[in-house]
């Protein structure tokens, strides 16, 4: 019978050829005339990445080129290689195989070697396998320290010793386990869990997650006679124990097992939130909280509520309990109940603050509500709180997560700053992998400018990398110039490029756009018995900002093409405060009940035509949170993009000079005529570039000098313009 393939056998044999073959011999797989995996190799690059950490805010492979800045080859592609054993396994939602080629790529050009790539024989294996979860993505940094002390740690053993310590499993995980406790945090624990089912899959299983894991023994315990307390060996039993009933291996992730332990899970959406307690109406009830082991909302207007109640239920007893509060008010209180009563699970993690402190705990059951304390204190949720006797300074924190607790609601989301709380209060055991929001502290990673799309383009591979960095750090960018320099063509390539074709939406402004067309508004729906009524319908913006919301591993690109056609500050409203403030929820004009945040992961590229009106005319709100790049013929990357063009088909330059000299003798770069115009087959035909100067370009002409006198055709018409560029 031919020996059972474990799960992802081509990754896990490619991985294994990388990673435990380059220990043994000291060869690199995708550059075999260099040792890469050797005790110095692993000495520098531990030197340049775990001692001296870049603290910045930067993405981890612009901060890894830095630290990487002067290496030896060997040191870099032992990192490559490193980071190839970390992507290769993750499954295409998480990161897909060309971002992973583009991320190896962008590591192995930094090397002095030419065209070092990614072996072809290794590439099917990068499709992966396995669902690392979120934190697999945020915390990149962090499996990479593991890899890197790890080659470190097993290149300082001796021949014999490093080639016994990676055949015996539990030997191998002593060693990583050692690694992990000498980080002092446990950011990285999932890189380990899963190297260890790569290179040990008949004993490990293909699970990344510690809690994951911790379930499946805790639900199939009956199963065996006894527990031992290592998760790992009572999961090789169990898999023993299982096998003859299920046919062969079995897959805890699959149909029926599945349905036995993650019953009742919190993992599918568990979330942070903050609930105030200081200072509630001139009350401290945080001491109380922190005695007894619960927190509370106030609303000590409304009476109790069932635990668990839909959003309506919760609307009308505020209605009914608050008859002439405003509708924002009741519309604040409605969407704060309901929270607590209901979208609050037992496992999310509870935060509340004091001036100086910072408590974190973890829901354990449903609302109650107990007025024998007053009604200011009588809905309650139990908690199990974590820092009761070591609460965290709250002046110790990182800029970005105390941003987040200073808001003025009684009860909101903190989701995306969830991770970094429960590390700090120990409680990264309790936090389901992945928490629905992701970790604001590390930045989305865009996909790397390629030398094939700049070849696509026919633009400088710099002035795109440069614009893709732009885009990353001020996530808002506009691509301004006059009519045919390419502003919506290169936008919706560059989108489409970061983001994939399916994460890109457009819009166009015009002068009649609104907030309600952009954003959301009242629409007209059908009703009943054939009645028409009108229902707030969300609009372009709101609908991808959900989608981004919904999928923050991914980067998503709302192209707004004529952006200054429109007037901005009616169309943006209060977003203009979310473009310089993510992740701050604003209460929006007809959505009042439910604050609207605009997650990290949605970029914005607008398209202005500066014929239509100049820069210094633009709001300058918006100016302040929008990056420029200007694209006009007389410089680069526009400047010579016609020329490439008819080079590239073998077409002669005589359009190229003809639009050099039109340009040349208008002597404003606003009204200049750009190369897109005669971009097209017909200007090698006499016939056909007339066409387009007496449909397109002189029309245009005679609209921007209507009224000074000038005569267009004269001037600027083809046949004066030959006379010059062909005398």
């Amino acid at each position: 019978m031919a020996a059972e393939q474990p799960v992802g056998a081509e990754t896990v044999a490619v991985v294994q050829r990388v990673f435990r073959d380059g220990l043994l011999t000291g060869k690199s797989a995708f550059a075999p005339d260099h040792q890469a995996w050797t005790r110095p190799r692993a000495l520098d690059l531990r030197a340049r990445f775990v001692d001296q950490p870049d603290e910045g805010t930067d993405t981890f492979l612009v901060k890894l080129r830095r630290q990487l800045d002067g290496a030896p080859d060997s040191t870099i592609v032992l990192a490559a290689e490193l980071l190839f054993v970390n992507m290769a396994p993750l499954v295409p939602a998480q990161i897909g195989v060309t971002k992973k080629l583009q991320i190896l790529g962008e590591v192995l050009s930094w090397t002095h070697m030419d065209r070092l790539t990614v072996p072809d024989e290794f590439k099917p294996s990068l499709k992966g396998f396995m669902n690392g979860g979120q934190g697999f993505l945020n915390y990149r940094w962090a499996q990479f320290q593991i890899l890197v002390l790890l080659v470190e740690r097993l290149t300082d053993m001796s021949g014999p010793d490093r080639k016994a310590v990676l055949e015996d499993p539990w030997r191998f995980r002593e060693e990583c386990l050692d690694v992990q406790r000498s980080v002092g945090h446990k950011k990285g624990r999932a890189q380990i869990h899963v190297l260890l089912y790569l290179l040990f899959p008949d004993v490990f299983e293909p699970i990344a997650s510690v809690h994951h894991k911790q379930r499946i023994v805790k639900a199939f315990a009956d199963e065996l006679p006894g527990l031992t307390g290592d998760d790992d060996r009572d999961l090789l039993a169990l898999q023993e124990r299982l096998r003859p009933e299920a046919g062969g291996r079995v897959e805890f992730y699959d149909d029926p097992w599945v349905g036995r332990w993650r019953v009742g899970s919190t993992e599918h959406g568990q979330r942070g939130w903050l609930v105030r307690g200081n200072n509630v109406d001139g009350h401290d009830f945080v001491p109380d909280w922190l005695d007894r082991g619960y927190c509370s909302l106030s609303w000590s207007e409304v009476p109790d509520i069932p635990a668990g109640s839909d959003k309506r239920a919760v609307q009308r007893a505020v209605a009914d309990a608050m008859p002439e509060s405003t509708a924002q008010l009741r519309g604040q209180a409605a969407y704060q109940l309901h929270a607590f009563l209901t979208l609050v699970q037992p496992g999310d993690l509870v935060v509340t603050v004091t001036p100086d402190e910072v408590h974190v705990g973890t829901v354990q059951g449903p609302a109650s509500y107990d007025a024998s304390d007053g009604p200011d204190n009588a809905r309650r949720r139990p908690v199990r709180w974590a820092t009761s006797e070591r609460p965290l300074p709250r002046a110790e924190l990182p800029e970005t997560v105390q941003s987040k607790l200073t808001r003025p609601p009684a009860l909101y989301d903190i989701s995306s700053v969830a991770a970094e709380l429960a590390e700090r209060a120990g409680l990264e055991d309790a936090v389901a992998e992945p928490l629905i929001e992701a970790d604001v502290l590390k930045p989305l990673e865009l996909p790397s400018v390629t030398e094939e799309l700049a070849a696509q383009l026919l633009m400088p591979l710099p002035w795109l990398r440069e614009t893709a960095e732009q885009l990353q750090e001020q996530r808002q960018l506009v691509l301004h110039g006059p009519p045919g320099t390419g502003k919506t063509y290169l936008a919706r390539a560059l989108a489409r490029h970061l983001a994939g074709p399916d994460r890109v939406e457009l819009v166009q402004f015009h002068p009649s756009y609104t907030y309600e067309d952009f954003f959301e508004g009242f629409r007209p729906v059908r009703g009943e018995a054939g009645s028409v009524v009108f229902e707030v319908q969300p609009g372009p913006f709101k609908l991808i900002a959900e989608r981004a919301r919904q999928d923050p591993a991914n980067p998503y690109v709302l192209i707004v093409d004529e952006i200054n056609r429109a007037n901005l500050a009616k169309v943006f409203g209060e977003l203009y405060f979310l473009l310089e403030y993510r992740e701050e929820p604003v209460t929006t004009q007809y959505s009042p009940h439910d604050p609207f945040h605009l997650p990290a992961n949605l970029f914005l590229i607008g398209t202005m035509n500066t014929a239509d009106r100049s820069i210094a005319l633009v709001d300058a709100a918006m100016r302040r949170r929008f990056a420029f790049r200007r694209l006009s013929p007389e410089r680069p990357p526009v400047q010579g993009l016609l020329e490439r063009w008819l080079d590239s088909r073998g077409l002669p330059d005589t359009p190229a000079r003809i639009l050099a000299e039109l340009n040349s003798r208008l002597g404003d770069a606003d009204r200049a005529i750009g190369p897109s115009y005669l971009m097209k087959p017909s200007v090698a035909r006499p016939e056909g570039l007339e066409l387009i100067w007496r449909t397109q370009i002189l029309p245009l002409l005679e609209d921007q000098l209507y009224g000074t006198g000038v005569d267009v055709e004269e001037e600027y018409g083809l046949a004066a313009l030959r006379a010059t560029v062909e005398p």
